[in-house]
């Protein structure tokens, strides 16, 4: 036979309220200990709950003054019990057990089965005359479950302790179903929806490219624009799908450039140079005049690790950034080298005499697609829009400039600004 474990020692200095509760449990412990120790000579049975209880409890034991009405009483052990349980449980008024009894709910997340354990427990201490009713009366008032109060309630004169029980368990039971069933409902619901994003993500919009709306979104930018391979209206030329055989014929352009307006130039910082105006066009002075197309398409681009959607400016030798972008860009933590304060560079408006103030300027890589560049870019205050220059462009291939353009090799998801 394996040792049985010993009881813990019983605590006699707790808390004096709830110290008859305890002994209680203790010595319900005790019994199965003596049982399962084979252990039935009452000498043996004080002895061991003497050692089991520990040294205060000896104390206590011993300092008992013996009941006379007792002492002819053969059975130590069930003396001993008698003298503890009038020391440890001295009787109360059964109006505080009963207010005790009154007391006691259902906690939010505790179930039926021991909520009705305490209540059957206090009961048995209040003399109750009817205890199966008053436990009725207590459960209607402090249960937790509305649908549980309503059938009971619904059953009136006949309800019994019993019919509870079995209501009690059901609706438990229908509650734990209808949690899981919820849970699997949502999580279809949730993959159902990721599944429809990660479909949309791998197709795109099949006008322009886009990956942020389908082709029967109505702010797709291509409804409207022409494509410059097949003459229709409705998608740009990179997600042409039209036949050869069905082509329009090129529409020929006059306009060196068409649809197009000025936004920035730019020259260098000689002042010597740019007092002059009427200086005639071989002048060391350079400006460049930048365009833009009318849309403003923009590329999504890489700078330092760091998302940004950049206008493709194809006259501008400089990359720009508005103030408010490079402000972002510090949040986000932008990897760059070699900041300089107030550069040496002079950027005017087109049309406007007032240069436009340069805060600073920042060397950092740049990646669009697969390809990945240096490049040194530029922070204007108050710009409007952030501008990828053409060298940079064209090291990128996102822009080609000569007889020889061949867009449709480029694998991007929007048409880059070109002349």
């Amino acid at each position: 036979m394996s040792q049985i474990p010993p009881l813990e020692t019983f605590d006699c200095e707790g808390d004096p309220v709830s110290v008859g509760l305890r002994w209680e449990k203790w010595k319900r412990g005790l019994d199965i200990f003596l049982l399962a120790s084979d252990t039935t000579d009452s000498e043996k049975k004080k002895a061991t709950l003497l050692h089991l209880g520990g040294l205060t409890l000896q104390e206590i034991y011993y300092n008992i003054p013996d009941d006379e009405e007792v002492e002819d009483e053969r059975d130590a052990y069930e003396l001993a019990i008698k003298k503890l349980d009038v020391y440890f449980s001295p009787k109360q008024s059964k109006i505080y057990e009963r207010h005790l009894f009154r007391q006691i709910k259902q906690e939010p997340d505790e179930k039926f089965e021991k909520f009705l354990v305490r209540l059957r427990h206090q009961s048995s201490k209040c003399k109750f005359i009817s205890k199966e009713d008053n436990i009725i009366d207590q459960i209607v008032e402090k249960c937790s479950s509305k649908d549980l109060r309503k059938k009971i309630l619904t059953l009136g004169d006949d309800v019994t302790l019993d019919k509870i029980i079995s209501l009690a368990s059901a609706i438990e039971a229908v509650d734990r179903q209808l949690t899981g069933y919820n849970y699997e409902s949502k999580n279809a619901t949730i993959n159902r929806i990721e599944q429809n994003t990660k479909s949309l993500e791998n197709t795109g919009c099949s006008r322009c490219g886009s990956i942020q709306h389908s082709e029967e979104s109505n702010v797709c930018p291509a409804k409207a624009k022409q494509c410059l391979k097949c003459g229709f209206v409705g998608h740009f030329r990179n997600k042409c799908k039209t036949r050869a055989s069905k082509r329009k014929p090129p529409i020929p352009n006059t306009n060196k450039y068409p649809n197009k307006k000025r936004r920035l130039s730019t020259k260098n910082n000689d002042k010597a140079e740019t007092k002059n105006t009427n200086k005639p066009s071989s002048s060391k002075t350079d400006v460049n005049y930048i365009f833009h197309i009318d849309d403003d398409t923009t590329l999504k681009c890489n700078l330092g690790g760091v998302h940004v959607d950049m206008v493709v400016d194809s006259g501008s030798k400089c990359n720009i950034l508005s103030d408010k972008t490079w402000d972002r860009l510090k949040k986000c933590k932008i990897d760059v080298k070699n900041q300089i304060a107030n550069p040496d560079k002079t950027f005017v408006a087109y049309g406007s005499k007032e240069p436009l103030t340069v805060v600073g300027s920042f060397d950092t890589n740049i990646r669009i697609g697969d390809q990945v560049r240096a490049g040194t870019f530029y922070v204007v205050k108050d710009g409007t829009s952030d501008l990828l220059g053409k060298d940079t462009a064209i090291s990128l291939k996102v822009l080609k400039i000569g007889l020889g353009i061949n867009l449709e090799a480029l694998n991007i998801n929007q048409v880059p600004n070109r002349i």
